[in-house]
């Protein structure tokens, strides 16, 4: 299933369907076909690179903020990998564009919301095999001061439903927790992670951050008219998403 929902992920980008239809057109002998491709590429690309078409359709399916009261107190946070990517060529992991994760979560510990943090994520399929995220990630929490023994990681998977699956794994391990645990990662992905999570049986208090889109973005004005490269990642993280959605309503079944 995993192997299954990255080629679905990889074929459901807008740009490869524009890449493809324009090898076509060089490869097709006939002209009056090729010209057809070619105004179909066009009209392709116009369409996916329009950033206010993509940003009304990502909002509506990214959770709201839901800040902590100031006396909400939990024993744990689990904090999902996917804010890391590896640099091959230097051998060297970095934090990406949502490494709000990251930061959310040292901010939940040091103010007292959450008392422990797991780390969640092994490597991506592409991914050299030694490298792990929730070792990264736990690294660097150690380097701003959170002491070691508060931090555990899971280092085992590799989607949503595996971070569940291990997480639960390890909680199990550790005695088990009282209560809901806070469940950090990007507004786009809560939803289906808060999902996931208790479909697996782990009570959870959604924590949404790395918001991608803001409201202003669905704004209609003469910003929305001018073609954008990020609106074909806009795509395909929307395409992502709901491939995700509907591997969790058939394993339902």
């Amino acid at each position: 299933m995993f192997i299954l929902s990255k080629v679905l992920s990889f074929f459901l980008n807008p740009f490869i369907w524009v890449t493809i239809l324009l090898f076509s057109s060089i490869l097709s002998a006939d002209q009056r076909r090729r010209k057809k491709l070619i105004i179909i590429s066009l009209g392709v690309t116009l369409f996916f690179s329009n950033p206010w078409l993509i940003n009304v359709i990502l909002i509506q399916f990214q959770a709201d903020p839901m800040p902590m009261k100031s006396n909400e107190q939990y024993e744990v946070g689990i904090v999902l990998g996917g804010m890391v990517s590896f640099d091959d060529v230097n051998s060297t992991p970095h934090f990406n564009q949502s490494c709000d994760r990251f930061i959310q979560t040292a901010l939940l510990y040091k103010t007292g919301h959450i008392k422990k943090i797991i780390a969640s994520g092994g490597n991506a399929i592409f991914v050299k095999q030694h490298f792990a995220e929730a070792e990264f990630i736990a690294k660097n929490l150690v380097d701003l001061g959170i002491p070691k023994e508060d931090i555990y990681i899971e280092t085992q998977s590799k989607n949503t439903k595996e971070n569940a699956k291990y997480s639960h794994k390890l909680i199990d391990s550790l005695g088990g927790i009282k209560g809901k645990l806070v469940l950090i990662t990007s507004a786009f992905h809560i939803p289906r992670a808060t999902e996931v999570f208790e479909k697996e049986g782990l009570k959870v208090r959604p924590y949404p951050c790395s918001f991608g889109i803001l409201p202003s973005a669905s704004k209609l004005d003469a910003d929305a008219f001018i073609p954008t490269s990020d609106s074909f990642d806009g795509w395909a993280r929307f395409f992502k998403e709901i491939i995700g959605r509907i591997i969790n309503t058939v394993a339902k079944r």
